[in-house]
């Protein structure tokens, strides 16, 4: 798990779509389900429902949220503390 595969994760949320995000994060469909695939197995858990091209998140998925905003928000702020004297 890194920091790029919560971030996708968040941006599929958002967008209700991997194509979507994908295009958002100037990356392929295929990355980016490569990341949620990754993050899945990292977690042990599925986060999000697949049928065709539906997609919805699951009860992990939905629980996972909050900690993926802070990990992700507090990974941005960590840099900008870090380099705000360089």
């Amino acid at each position: 798990m890194n920091i790029e595969h919560i971030e996708s994760f968040l941006y599929v949320v958002k967008y209700k779509s991997i194509h979507k995000a994908a295009n958002a994060l100037y990356l392929t469909q295929p990355t980016v389900s490569a990341r949620i695939k990754s993050l899945e197995e990292s977690l042990g858990t599925t986060l999000f429902n697949r049928e065709g091209r539906s997609l919805s998140l699951t009860e992990s998925g939905k629980e996972f949220i909050p900690f993926a905003t802070y990990i992700v928000e507090s990974f941005y702020e960590s840099k900008k503390y870090l380099h705000r004297n360089d």
